[in-house]
């Protein structure tokens, strides 16, 4: 659970001062700090635990929405910078918190991306938010981060004047040591100022040749050290090295050089891994390739015929005239035939629009004019997405005469999750349910979808004056249910079905799946390339490894290529199949 990681404080030592008697004095705070040092100058301190009643101390700090990813201390020891995601959005942001929890403030980290700067390398490039964390000035008065590939300062807020608490204004002495924390959970009061970016020249001298050589070890030694097997699948891993290493002299550039990491890894038989980014070329710009919001086919007259519209796309509009069936004669003031190749027309500038010349006959005369806004590539895929949603659906409603719900799990994340509660409610009338989450590439909600599913019983109902009837729990599903999986179904979307069966929730139905299934992480290099690691095996309930796996299926059903072409989908027959069986 993401929420689970928070800041807590334990002192080590009995506390003989309640929060209300008042706080040590700054002398007596300057006498602990001077102690080592009075002791022979050597600067160490002799650390004593009382055990007893250790967990009676133990306070938590922060209550955030989303777990505390990284805790840095000030070099007074008694304030504490922290990042996470946060209660308010706007992306992961930089706290800091004294150390008995009062004063938790949110440093303002949001900054104004520089024109001039290089572009982060795809998939690396050690931003802020990439494993990277703050660092605290000498003073403690400021902080400085990474981010978009520049660095950062931003300042720390000081304490009120007259504040008591036991940890001071940055740079100053409070003292408090030994008191119990005054609050659990504080307000996050953004500060005023923002962060400056600092600028500066530096001018380097690089031997390429013995970089891609210092990328290279560091890429097999941090493999070495954090893939989740200590035997690295059987493999001789030194002897690998030696193997690909020995190819180095003879590459070309850092594409090359991924190539021959890769191929390396590649020997451990292993997902979620691979190299990306490092110093590639920033200002190479690619076209960018727009939709209209709806779909166009050859026609035998030789123009292009719009063959359906996609449902609340750009052209899903009243006001806008455009119908399955018209056709499409000029796009931009050029005129498009089926001898065209229509997509070089939809490489548009930023802020351009689509002009399309529309007819009801295959001919320029009488045509119309309509203005579309264009559709980046993630956009279109959303769209076909929600109609494959909405066609099995439908098909799935009308097979069963309403007596079968259906919906499908996308990705194994937070908005998946939420549309997932919201779809179950609306399933909740149905006798049976299937649960879809084929090409489903994983996440990590698993253990969120099972904690709803594996609850089987109604044990209570609710009902307002002249309402329906709310059964408890309210989140569950009470009938016969099945999940179908296919071979696009990846790493969480493997553990789902695998747990789904392990309680006895239902049938699993579909093909094989992919056999990805394994904890990764991301470290950076030296040039700025990022190297995937997967630190963590995922074992079943009879101690399988699920990664090289792929889960079986209890009924095994493929669709064809013939079947995908013809929009014919076996799997979903075969689910309304079983479950209607198991009505009967």
């Amino acid at each position: 659970n993401r929420t689970t990681l928070q800041l807590f404080s334990v002192p080590l030592t009995r506390v003989d001062k309640g929060p209300d008697t008042g706080v040590d004095t700054e002398a007596q705070a300057e006498a602990l700090d001077a102690a080592p040092k009075r002791a022979g100058n050597t600067g160490k301190v002799e650390v004593k635990i009382e055990w007893d009643g250790l967990s009676r101390r133990i306070r938590q700090l922060t209550t955030m929405a989303s777990a505390v990813n990284s805790v840095i201390p000030a070099p007074d020891s008694r304030t504490y910078a922290f990042t996470s995601f946060g209660d308010g959005g706007g992306g992961i942001g930089i706290y800091t918190i004294a150390e008995d929890g009062t004063r938790m403030t949110r440093l303002n980290t949001a900054t104004t991306p520089d024109p001039t700067a290089p572009a982060p390398a795809p998939g690396g490039g050690g931003g802020f938010g990439g494993g990277n964390e703050p660092q605290w000035s000498k003073d403690s008065r400021s902080l400085y981060f990474l981010q978009a590939r520049g660095i950062y300062t931003v300042p720390v807020p000081a304490a009120p004047a007259g504040d008591t608490a036991s940890a001071p204004a940055p740079g100053g002495r409070g003292g408090g040591r030994g008191s119990a924390p005054a609050a659990a959970a504080a307000t996050a009061v953004p500060t005023t100022a923002g962060p400056r970016r600092i600028t500066f020249t530096a001018h380097m001298e690089i031997n390429t040749t013995e970089e891609r050589r210092q990328v290279f070890e560091e890429a097999w030694r941090v493999m070495k050290h954090r893939f989740y097997d200590a035997n690295m699948h059987g493999v001789n891993w030194s002897m690998a090295k030696d193997k690909y290493e020995s190819l180095l002299p003879h590459i070309a550039d850092v594409e090359e050089l991924h190539d021959v990491v890769m191929e390396m890894i590649g020997e451990l038989n292993a997902s979620h891994t691979g190299i990306t980014g490092g110093d590639v070329d920033p200002g190479r710009e690619l076209a960018q390739t727009h939709y209209p919001g709806f779909d166009l086919a050859v026609d035998a007259s030789g123009f292009y015929k719009v063959t359906s519209i996609y449902k609340k796309g750009p052209a899903d509009y009243d006001y806008i005239k455009l119908a399955a069936g018209n056709y499409i004669v000029a796009v931009n003031g050029k005129e498009i035939r089926t001898r065209d190749n229509y997509w070089k027309s939809f490489n548009l500038l930023p802020g351009s629009k689509f002009e399309f010349l529309v007819n009801s006959a295959p001919k320029l005369e009488g045509a119309w004019t309509i203005s579309v806004e264009p559709l980046s590539q993630a956009a279109q895929a959303n769209l076909e997405y929600e109609r494959w949603v909405d066609t099995r659906k439908a098909a799935v409603r009308d097979q069963t005469k309403g007596q079968i719900g259906y919906l499908h799990i996308r990705a194994m994340d937070a908005p998946s999750l939420a549309r997932f509660q919201r779809e179950l409610v609306e399933n909740l009338d149905k006798k049976a349910l299937i649960i879809d989450q084929r090409f489903n590439g994983g996440g990590g909600i698993d253990q969120e979808l099972l904690g709803i599913l594996a609850q089987r019983t109604r044990y209570q109902t609710t009902q307002s004056r002249d309402s329906v009837v709310v059964n408890r729990p309210s989140q569950a599903f009470f009938g016969p249910m099945a999940v179908l999986q296919n071979e696009r179904s990846a790493s969480d979307a493997e553990m789902f079905p695998e747990g789904f069966r392990a309680l006895g929730l239902g049938k699993i139905i579909g093909v094989n799946t992919m056999g990805a299934v394994i904890g990764t992480g991301s470290f950076t290099l030296l040039d700025g390339s990022a190297i995937r690691t997967p630190g963590a095996g995922v074992f079943g309930s009879k101690g399988q490894n699920l990664e090289n796996y792929g889960v079986p299926p209890d009924v095994y059903i493929d669709n064809t290529p013939a079947d995908f072409l013809a929009g014919h989908d076996r799997q979903v027959e075969k689910a309304i199949e079983v479950l209607t069986g198991q009505l009967k």
